[in-house]
């Protein structure tokens, strides 16, 4: 096959994932892809969450790297209105790895039914491929009832590991959504790179069901290899890319330990984080009537995020409950604004815990970045001190996921004391990633061999304690809107 592509994408088409892709749907899907006819493929990568984490659903500043790992998708048209999606990944691990759908359901059946027929086991995954054509339809941007449209194969193989808390799901929404668009002759420059993540984003609330903030899919699609993606995440403010000081670098460390962002202690700390925001407005309203003064508006426009941490703690945190069932909020205050979570009723919710994480650690957040530009313009003492404070923002964090919200991991708690008491080689700090309970821990390191030495016996030990193989996520690579697509030709 020859390519004819643009950007970027054509210097990947020898590197991984997109090789092994190409040459396992080659070997072992040529009943299904013909050799004879033209793919499209793309890439998206993985990313690594050095700072923010779950405070993006409440506005946080978030700053994220990309991953070399990615995720690649093929695609090529069929001559029937069928979609059949398939899955290296799930092929190898001996699981039901395809998924086949009309595109007349995808067309005319209303959201929840698709959710029911992707509920069922074994075709969870499906909804992060097949709910991308879904949200391209809902949006106007192409009309899959059209009789003269052709249904489509795509081939899914990516080397982000499932589960570690660096966005394998993201990769792939992004990954198939980039490739969705190319093919439909979609311009993405006038749709832009936020209304590319913001469909991907409803792909994982809407079809799959998973309450994610936009931080992951945005990072997946517009990060910038050897940068860090900034981003207030209200809903998604840009800003310009965070460049680590020279001779530093962000680094994943996979505990091997499986988490989920569709899980009941991610949900239900996201939930509590609204019902924070819900009392502490109510709270505000009754200051103001007091006053004389009634709210017309939400003086944290929405974010907890926007809520100055000395206020919090001097004025609203005490009116918080420790934890409070769903019944009785719902009660007292109403639904919250949160699109993704409600209340349920005779769950228990812990309010202050969670929103003390979220409003304290959009501070820390905003710390960690000055100190970075203060160490990218200092050097000597003074720049070893600002990365040093730097540091010991994330081990702020660390420990807030885990006291307050409740979602640590013991082995990522083993991972991040080995990485304090190996400061002196060239580590500054570490702490858990994204949704937390398990997955990846994000370290902040030289770029030096005292530094290597330092994250190989980090893993070795933590192996021989644990019992768990671990692995280090090295290097980046850019984001798939900088990439492109790419059309292989026979």
């Amino acid at each position: 096959m020859s390519v004819n592509g643009s950007g970027q994408a054509s210097a990947f088409i020898h590197a991984e994932p997109l090789r092994t892709l190409l040459s396992r749907t080659r070997a072992e899907l040529g009943a299904d892809f013909q050799p004879g006819r033209s793919m499209r493929v793309s890439r998206a990568p993985g990313r690594l969450d050095v700072m923010g984490g779950i405070a993006d659903y409440t506005g946080s500043l978030v700053c994220e790297a990309t991953l070399a790992r990615a995720a690649a998708v093929g695609l090529q048209e069929r001559d029937d209105r069928q979609v059949q999606v398939f899955s290296f990944n799930l092929y190898d691990e001996h699981r039901p790895f395809t998924f086949r759908i009309p595109l007349d359901a995808l067309a005319k059946q209303p959201i929840e039914a698709l959710r029911r027929e992707l509920g069922e086991p074994g075709r969870k995954w499906a909804g992060y491929l097949v709910g991308c054509l879904f949200m391209l339809h809902e949006h106007g941007l192409v009309d899959l009832a059209d009789p003269s449209r052709m249904g489509m194969n795509l081939a899914l193989y990516s080397d982000v590991p499932l589960g570690s808390g660096v966005s394998s799901s993201a990769a792939i929404e992004v990954a198939t959504m980039m490739n969705l668009i190319d093919h439909f002759g979609i311009d993405r420059f006038q749709l832009g790179p936020m209304k590319v993540a913001e469909m991907c984003q409803a792909v994982e609330n809407r079809v799959v069901g998973a309450p994610c903030g936009i931080m992951d899919q945005v990072s997946s699609c517009y990060g910038e290899a050897g940068s860090l993606l900034r981003m207030v995440c209200q809903p998604h403010e840009l800003q310009p890319a965070l460049y680590l000081p020279q001779g530093v670098r962000a680094i994943g460390i996979n505990s091997n330990v499986k988490h989920s962002v569709g899980g009941p202690m991610y949900t239900r700390t996201r939930c509590a984080a609204f019902m924070g925001h819900k009392i502490i407005l109510e709270k505000m309203r009754e200051m103001g009537r007091a006053s004389g003064r009634e709210l017309q508006e939400d003086p944290m426009r929405g974010y907890l995020a926007n809520l100055d941490p000395d206020d919090y703690k001097n004025l609203f945190r005490s009116y918080l409950p420790e934890l409070i069932e769903g019944q009785a909020f719902l009660d007292r205050y109403g639904p919250t604004i949160d699109r993704a979570t409600a209340a349920e009723p005779g769950a228990e919710y812990h309010v202050q815990h969670a929103t003390d994480h979220h409003v304290l650690e959009a501070r820390r957040v905003q710390n960690f970045v000055k100190f970075l530009e203060q160490a990218s313009s200092s050097d000597g003492e003074q720049r070893r001190a600002a990365l040093d404070r730097a540091g010991h923002l994330m081990y702020a964090s660390h420990l807030s996921y885990t006291n307050d919200a409740m979602l640590g991991a013991e082995e990522c708690d083993r991972l991040v004391n080995l990485v304090r008491e190996r400061e002196r080689a060239g580590l500054y700090g570490a702490k858990i990633t994204g949704g937390g309970s398990g997955g990846t821990v994000a370290v902040l390191a030289d770029e030096s061999e005292g530094a290597d030495e330092a994250i190989e016996a980090i893993m070795k030990e933590y192996g021989a304690r644990t019992g768990l193989k671990c692995e280090a996520f090295l290097g980046s690579s850019s984001g798939a809107w900088h990439v492109g697509t790419t059309i292989l030709t026979p």
